[in-house]
């Protein structure tokens, strides 16, 4: 059971949309096992009622894991085409929040391209080769404005469809655990060097990675983000499991995690 276009918008005008989505999962037992396995990864992962950003939120699936794991979230997601989709998702919890902007490296208006796959949106103009199905002027805020207004996260998720390094050039202090997502392609390997570099200098730090799509690590062991020169893209692209991309978590280590001094742009 699939919830179409017409269902969706009729389910979520009329205050049934929970009940529809709860339904349509038990009945996929794909997508009900997908959504437990982000669950208990994130069970795993954060430490109770963490405070989370959901940065490009889009529909909500990943702000919805994070709430049934136990986190607060804070969701920032600019595309007025999916914001009563996300609000219907997940605006029924009181730790759950919503900013209705794009993340950057500072406060503005940008052009919000949309595609016809609503996931593939950017504010880069030439993301993907994806159908632009219209634009929208969105506000843009930074990463350091939204934890001044609702506190440090635990837990940064990225997923801006290659406007990663703009959302991280508006984050100067360390978050205790960031994610961001990566393609093997030649662009895309040169902007996550960037990221990596940017996040580098903000302390010592270990990463690790998932495979698209998948609530698992691909390393059983966290290994120092000074390293990374080594690993990737070498040893990824060699071992990468299905679709060659996926995120590169990266948390803070040691004694000192998450007071590094403050990185200058």
């Amino acid at each position: 059971m699939r919830l179409g276009p017409a269902i969706k918008r009729l389910a979520i005008a009329s205050g049934l949309y929970r009940t529809a989505r709860g339904l349509a999962r038990r009945v996929r037992g794909r997508e009900r096992a997908y959504f437990q396995a982000d669950v208990g990864f994130y069970r795993a992962l954060l430490p109770a009622c963490a405070l989370c950003f959901d940065v490009g939120a889009n529909i909500g699936e990943k702000s919805e894991a994070l709430l049934r794991a136990g986190c607060r979230v804070v969701a920032v997601e600019p595309h007025p085409l999916v914001v009563p989709e996300l609000r219907a998702r997940c605006g029924w919890s009181p730790d759950w929040h919503l900013v209705v902007a794009a993340a950057g490296s500072r406060s503005a208006v940008a052009t919000l391209y949309a595609h016809a796959a609503h996931g593939q949106s950017s504010l880069a103009p030439d993301w993907e080769e994806g159908r632009v199905i219209a634009t929208f002027p969105v506000p843009v805020v930074t990463l350091d404005a939204l934890a001044d207004h609702f506190g440090r996260p635990d837990y940064c998720k990225l997923d801006v469809e290659g406007w990663e390094l703009e959302v991280l050039l508006g984050l100067t202090h360390p978050v205790p655990l960031l994610s961001f997502e990566f393609h093997l392609t030649k662009r895309d390997i040169r902007k996550t060097d960037a990221c990596l570099e940017l996040l580098a200098a903000m302390g010592p730090a270990e990463v690790n990675v998932t495979p698209a799509e998948r609530a698992e690590f691909h390393w059983p062991q966290w290994r120092p983000l000074a390293d990374f020169p080594v690993w990737f893209p070498g040893e990824l692209s060699r071992t990468l499991p299905g679709h060659p991309y996926g995120d590169i978590y990266v948390r803070r280590t040691g004694q000192q995690a998450g007071e590094t001094a403050p990185v200058p742009h």
